[in-house]
């Protein structure tokens, strides 16, 4: 999971909190299509898939979000458009990039 967030460019501040966009991005929209909803979704999949109990979880959102035409934001992309963040440590290849655009895709292909 921790790979998967910082991926999706996600800040760690310590234990299971975290931040979207990272304190400094230069994001002029917050990226909810490509980067937090693929993060919650990946999840959402990764307990169900590993039976966990997942005793309290919140999100709290003071955001802005949105895309316009040549003006603002970041359209929906294709798994392979959306922007990764480099991740370091000893468990980095754990989740690879290659291995969550798969993901993204996965699901999108799902409804075929």
């Amino acid at each position: 999971m921790f790979l998967c967030i910082t991926r999706l460019g996600w800040e760690n501040l310590g234990g299971t909190a975290w931040r979207y966009p990272r304190l400094g991005a230069q994001n002029v929209s917050e990226d909810w299509f490509n980067h937090v909803v693929p993060a919650l979704m990946y999840m959402r999949s990764l307990v169900e898939h590993a039976n966990l109990n997942v005793t309290s979880f919140t999100i709290d959102a003071h955001s802005e979000a949105g895309y316009r035409t040549g003006q603002l934001g970041v359209r929906i992309q294709p798994a392979a458009g959306v922007r990764m963040y480099k991740v370091s440590g000893a468990n980095a290849n754990t989740l690879s990039a290659k291995r969550l655009r798969d993901f993204i895709k996965d699901a999108a292909n799902s409804l075929t």
